[in-house]
């Protein structure tokens, strides 16, 4: 049910009005809905920001060596911080170790309405000591290196690790080739190169581009993925937190990713499955022992705009 307040805010902003539509058609009528992942079954589970489905699919079955079954499922969210709030809000998961090698982490601790190392057995901040500066991003082999030692640390924990690739920025032939940074408020990079999704929209970028620059960014990424599968003990999954809209009459002209977005090309990701050898034994452990991180507010802000997003 709608409140009142929320009849003041589409009259204040109808463009949620329509965005809300959107999304009610697509949750509600074109049975499109999802529960959060961390009701499903799975010891493992490795998400890939921002991985459309149809892109995944595509490079899985090019990629012949990568194991698993796989099909699609409904993200709750279009954006990674939605994700967090939709996902992460008035629960604890003493079950789970989350690597992250993104300091949204650390960013939506106000909107869950507590600190995010109070959700969690563990939190391992990756970001924070193994930033790659060339790149502006946690390298995907790195993150799986790190995986794997969390893994073999706790042993009876479910591991959630958050990879950044295929989110930008591109790090790959292509990508280098499309000079692209992060967003200021005046929509460009300090260096006065273009947020890539802006370009493509403004057709400084064709299509073809952004998607060949979009998916090597997931091919290079998929090495160290299948690394990890072959390596995780138990049933490891594979799924993203939302995907990227390319203007599409079914994106109803949207470009990139935002929030509350609820359109396919958002919302559909890949839900791959594998099981390595035996189940893990999975035992609960307490929130309150989480290790506390010390950041600096400086930092985070210049690893998120790196990362493209406008403070």
């Amino acid at each position: 049910m709608y409140s009142t307040e929320h009849l003041k805010i589409a009259f204040r902003e109808p463009r949620k009005i329509f965005w809300e539509g959107v999304s009610l058609l697509n949750r509600n009528i074109l049975g499109r809905d999802a529960s959060p992942f961390t009701e499903r079954d799975w010891d493992n589970l490795l998400l890939l920001d921002a991985c459309r489905y149809d892109l995944f699919e595509e490079c899985f079955r090019e990629r012949e060596s990568f194991p698993g079954e796989l099909d699609h499922t409904y993200s709750v969210a279009s954006t990674t911080g939605e994700f967090i709030r939709r996902t992460f809000r008035d629960q604890t998961f003493p079950d789970i170790v989350c690597v992250t090698s993104t300091p949204k982490y650390t960013k939506e601790e106000s909107l869950t309405g507590r600190s995010m190392d109070d959700v969690f057995h563990e939190i391992v901040h990756v970001w924070k000591d193994n930033w790659d500066d060339e790149h502006r991003v946690v390298l995907p082999e790195v993150m799986t290196n790190r995986v794997l030692e969390i893994a073999e640390e706790y042993p009876n924990k479910r591991i959630f690790a958050h990879y950044l690739p295929p989110h930008t920025p591109f790090i790959g032939e292509t990508g280098q080739q499309m000079p692209h940074r992060y967003l200021t408020p005046h929509g460009g990079g300090e260096d006065g190169a273009p947020n890539v999704w802006d370009a493509l929209k403004r057709g400084e970028y064709s299509e073809s581009r952004v998607w060949r620059a979009y998916k090597e960014n997931l091919e290079l990424t998929l090495p160290s993925v299948e690394r990890a599968l072959y390596t995780l003990d138990g049933k490891t999954a594979v799924t993203s937190d939302h995907g990227n809209a390319f203007g599409k009459w079914y994106d109803v002209g949207y470009v990139g990713h935002g929030a509350h977005r609820h359109i396919t090309s958002l919302i559909k990701v890949p839900w791959l499955e594998y099981q390595d050898g035996n189940r893990k034994t999975i035992t609960q452990g307490t929130t309150d022992a989480a290790s506390q991180v010390d950041v600096d507010e400086t930092v985070v802000s210049n690893r998120l705009r790196d990362l493209g997003y406008a403070e």
